[in-house]
C-alpha cells in the first residue's frame, strides 16, 4: 500500500525547517535547498507567504542522505498532515 501522508502550510514555514534542519544547499549566499520529490504552490503562487503541498514522496538532504520531507514538517506545529493523493 502506498503512503499519502503529506503535508500542507505555507512556504515560509517549509523554507524555516530546511534551514533549521541543515538541509543541503548549491554553493553561494542564495543557493538553492536540494529537494526533490512533489512539493507544489496553489495557483502557482510565489514568495514566503504561498500555500504550499507536500506529497509523501517529497525528501530533502542532508550531507547527502534523504530525508522524508512531509514526516519532518508534520512532526512540527506549523501546517497540517494531511493525506495527499
Amino acid at each position: 500500500m502506498r503512503d499519502h501522508q503529506g503535508w500542507l502550510g505555507v512556504m515560509r514555514e517549509l523554507l524555516y525547517y530546511l534551514s533549521v534542519v541543515g538541509c543541503d544547499r548549491d554553493p553561494g549566499p542564495n543557493g538553492r535547498y536540494h529537494v526533490d520529490g512533489n512539493i507544489t504552490t496553489f495557483m502557482g503562487a510565489t514568495g514566503e507567504n504561498a500555500e504550499v503541498c507536500v506529497g509523501a514522496d517529497a525528501v530533502y538532504y542532508v550531507g547527502g542522505q534523504p530525508k522524508n520531507l512531509a514526516a519532518g514538517l508534520s512532526s512540527t506545529s506549523y501546517g497540517l498532515k494531511v493525506t495527499v493523493l
